[in-house]
């Protein structure tokens, strides 16, 4: 009976993984989540990145217009010590302008995903973000906080990795 038991298993256990299907076997080149239809999975990914970011640089730019004052304190002590000295209070509002627009274009390109079933304007929000986080990188190399320019890696990865998925 002990042997039994682990044979049955084993069979009934190989048999449906056998029968099971993988994503392209059940859609084919379309996938269906929650009843919405995506090119591919790739878009899926897409979509579900620019989420995410979206959410992370318009609560940072957001912050930045609600607390100015207090980011504005921030930055002037951060790069008192750096070439950006003295011009604080107009690189706070580019970064706030970089950010809003980049997440802005995101939220935009959710949309237009999925009424146009496109993501070129994901595509462009991407773009624009990265751009910001090399902005915000060379920023903090240059202030020498080397571990705040090593926490924006993971974003910049991410967003190349939104980039690759186009393709």
């Amino acid at each position: 009976m002990k042997k039994i038991i682990p044979i049955l298993f084993s069979t009934i256990f190989i048999q449906s993984v056998s029968v099971a299907q993988s994503v392209a076997e059940r859609y084919g080149d379309r996938i269906e989540l929650l009843g919405v239809t995506f090119k591919d999975p790739l878009v899926l990914c897409q979509i579900l990145i620019a989420i995410l970011l979206a959410v992370t640089f318009l609560q940072s730019g957001i912050d930045k217009i609600i607390d100015r004052k207090g980011n504005l304190n921030f930055f002037e002590s951060h790069f008192a010590n750096s070439p950006f000295k003295g011009f604080t209070g107009f690189l706070l509002t580019i970064l706030t302008m970089m950010e809003m627009a980049g997440g802005l274009m995101l939220v935009y390109g959710i949309y237009y995903a999925f009424a146009e079933k496109t993501t070129l304007w994901i595509f462009y929000g991407f773009v624009m973000l990265a751009f910001t986080l090399i902005a915000l990188f060379t920023g903090q190399r240059l202030a020498k906080d080397y571990g705040g320019a090593a926490d924006l890696v993971p974003y910049f990865m991410l967003i190349m990795i939104g980039i690759m998925t186009m393709y």
